[in-house]
């Protein structure tokens, strides 16, 4: 009996003795556990250093076209020809519809042959009244009638104008809402007429922005219908008033559409380029998110890491502006970040930005 309470109490030691150990163990910082293994954590690491950075800004637009406008009936009457072919393009002044006005001509020239007997009637109305004081009231009563008929002549030109309907000015036309021999009514729509030699591109941007805009500033854009593909053009002018909800200021761009490519109402994903500075960035793999803070890990002298806060600028493909936190020399860990702690001791890799 002696003997079995001598084995417990024995294995019971040996027990207390491992958890002691287990305890110590786990109490050991990352220093003592890498001198206990015999060997520091191997990582990739990145000097930090200046290098040309564009600060953009990057948004969402719309394709506009450059001169758009819906082609209209402005009389009622049949329509007796119609020459719009669907998508091509028309010169400005060139004839898309014709009205009915035969009416009109008939009136035009009855009111022409008209105004021409009056005006002849005014002229012997003055000769006669050089000579004779009484005849100043006719040569007056003349004179309005000339006018009156002249007056009436314009209006009937006028009438006889909308009759013909012409491009306003040159652009592809869209498809047609009529047929020939139909009866229009005055704001019936025939088709539309764009201008797609350049497309006018629109687009919001944020105030804190509206210092650094300024006309002329080069806009690129890209749209999925065109993979890879960049369209290039300027900013022609920014609204002089910013919305109330959004805080945002619409801006104008214009770029050439040369290859018909970009159409209205298309979506583009547009950047402006603000300003070439030299800042410091890091690969982005080196920024180690904690709660609402950013952090990296730099290397110092002795091969151990400290965990630095940073403030972050603009994000590039790859990179991070660092704003704040580091400065040019400085050696900060991209790979290994989930196997160190601040104090570990590493094997630095020096990787260069882009590798």
């Amino acid at each position: 009996m002696a003997q079995k309470n001598s084995n417990l109490i024995w294995v019971l030691l040996v027990g207390l003795s491992v958890f002691v150990i287990y305890l110590f163990l786990q109490n050991q910082s990352p220093e003592e556990e890498q001198k206990a293994a015999g060997s520091a954590t191997l990582v990739s690491t990145q000097i930090v250093s200046h290098s040309a950075l564009k600060r953009q800004v990057t948004t969402l637009g719309t394709a506009l076209a450059n001169e758009s406008v819906q082609i209209v009936s402005n009389a009622s009457d049949y329509l007796i020809e119609l020459h719009i072919n669907e998508g091509k393009t028309v010169e400005k002044g060139q004839l898309i519809a014709q009205l009915n006005d035969v009416e009109e001509r008939a009136r035009v020239a009855e009111l022409s042959a008209s105004l021409v007997d009056q005006k002849r009637q005014l002229e012997r109305v003055k000769n006669l009244a050089k000579t004779q004081a009484t005849a100043q009231s006719l040569l007056d009563e003349q004179q309005t009638r000339v006018n009156t008929t002249q007056a009436q002549l314009d209006a009937v030109k006028a009438r006889l104008n909308e009759m013909t309907i012409r491009a306003p000015f040159s652009g592809v036309l869209g498809l047609r809402q009529v047929s020939e021999g139909a009866y229009l009514t005055a704001g019936t729509v025939l088709t539309t007429l764009d201008d797609l030699n350049k497309i006018r591109l629109e687009f919001s941007v944020a105030e804190y922005y509206l210092a650094q805009l300024k006309p002329g500033m080069t806009v690129n854009a890209s749209n999925v219908a065109y993979p890879g593909k960049v369209f290039h053009g300027q900013i022609k002018a920014i609204d002089t008033r910013l919305d109330p909800v959004t805080r945002s200021v619409k801006v104008h761009a214009l770029m050439p559409n040369d290859g018909m490519e970009l159409r209205p109402g298309m979506l583009l994903n547009v950047s402006v380029t603000l300003a070439e500075v030299q800042a410091l960035q890091v690969s982005e793999k080196a920024i180690v998110p904690l709660q609402n803070k950013q952090y990296v890990f730099v290397v110092n002298k002795d091969n151990s890491v400290t965990q630095t806060e940073v403030q972050l600028g603009q994000r590039m493909p790859g990179l991070v502006e660092i704003v704040s936190g580091l400065n040019p020399g400085d050696q900060v860990v991209i790979e290994g970040t989930t196997k160190i702690r601040s104090g570990s001791m590493v094997t630095p890799t020096v990787t260069k930005v882009g590798q």
